[in-house]
């Protein structure tokens, strides 16, 4: 799943983490305090790692930069509706809205759209 950027290869390494704590644990955990702790580390995650891509995207000229930032602004959004969500709803299902959220994201977001900007970051891969 790299992309050629190590930065940003180990953000996505901390998603990856991230999501097999979540698996390992399983949806039928009883922990509201795991799962806040969860949805909290994914939205400064977030914060912290699109940021990052996105200035890098930028001082390289991607074309697609825009487009980019829509899918990141897409992804937060769903997180925060996960947090808001975090308080009153049964939380076997916020953990399966988040795995099917991670999944999305894992395979689709960093597999297909992270790997369109590769080709243009060749002066930041070290």
């Amino acid at each position: 799943m790299s992309v050629g950027v190590a930065v940003l290869d180990d953000d996505h390494r901390k998603l990856i983490d991230m999501f097999n704590g979540l698996l390992k644990t399983g949806i039928a955990e009883k922990d509201r305090e795991s799962l806040s702790g969860l949805l909290g580390g994914l939205n400064d995650y977030t914060k912290v790692h699109f940021a990052r891509e996105e200035d890098l995207m930028e001082r390289q000229g991607y074309p697609n930069l825009e487009q980019h930032r829509a899918a990141h602004r897409y992804f937060i959004d769903e997180v925060q509706k996960l947090c808001q969500d975090n308080d009153d709803s049964n939380e076997m299902m916020l953990r399966i809205d988040l795995i099917l959220l991670l999944k999305e994201w894992l395979i689709e977001h960093i597999q297909n759209v992270d790997a369109q900007y590769t080709p243009f970051m060749a002066d930041t891969a070290h």
